[in-house]
């Protein structure tokens, strides 16, 4: 393993933690590592692509994030992968209750955007790819990337009244495809707020609404 994956998977992994843990995740058992300790983990080696020692699973309530690495190549046998992890006879996964973030060295092709919309759509499961490389440096602190912020279930009924829209009269944004919305965990018919900075006015809010 040469050192420019390793220094991919050490930094992904310190945006990973940092993100999971702004949204309430506890990260602290996972947080005390170093490039070495990665170069070791990957040592342990592979199981059917996905070395356990990579791999971590964050609690936050009642919640469950499983985060798993996969150093070799799953786009041609991403539904494989991705169905043995959330197998509840298999793994025991609860989809209720455990969200899935798998990370992988090859870049997010649209089949990847196809499969985590038929885990969602039809076995109710959160699934979230992300080269590792995407997450070297935070996307949601690039200068150029608009605050965006998930409009609360129980805040959209007033929304909609004060905005006078219907949920689907929102511009568009695209559920996993587009790299924000993946970040943040949207799922469709979510809404989210997205606040640009103005001259004139000082900010600038918008919404939009994650669709398929």
């Amino acid at each position: 393993m040469n050192s420019e994956i390793i220094d991919t998977l050490y930094r992904s992994r310190l945006t990973l933690l940092e993100h999971l843990k702004s949204i309430g995740y506890n990260t602290t058992p996972y947080e005390k590592f170093s490039p070495k300790e990665i170069t070791e983990m990957v040592k342990a080696g592979p199981i059917s692509g996905s070395p356990p020692a990579l791999q971590m699973e964050l609690k936050k309530e009642d919640n469950t994030c499983l985060v798993v690495y996969t150093l070799g190549k799953i786009k041609q046998k991403l539904s494989n992968f991705t169905m043995k992890i959330i197998d509840p006879e298999e793994t025991g996964f609860d989809p209720k209750t455990t969200e899935l973030i798998i990370i992988t060295l090859e870049p997010i092709a649209p089949n990847f955007h196809a499969m985590a919309f038929e885990c969602y759509n039809k076995h109710n499961t959160i699934v979230r790819y992300f080269q590792a490389a995407s997450l070297i440096n935070n996307p949601l602190k690039h200068t150029l990337v608009p605050k965006h912020d998930k409009v609360p279930k129980e805040e959209e009924a007033a929304l909609l009244k004060d905005t006078y829209s219907k949920r689907f009269q929102f511009p568009l944004i695209r559920f996993h495809e587009d790299p924000i919305a993946r970040m943040i965990g949207l799922l469709p018919g979510e809404i989210v707020k997205i606040t640009r900075p103005s001259l004139t006015a000082g900010e600038c809010v918008q919404y939009r609404v994650c669709v398929p």
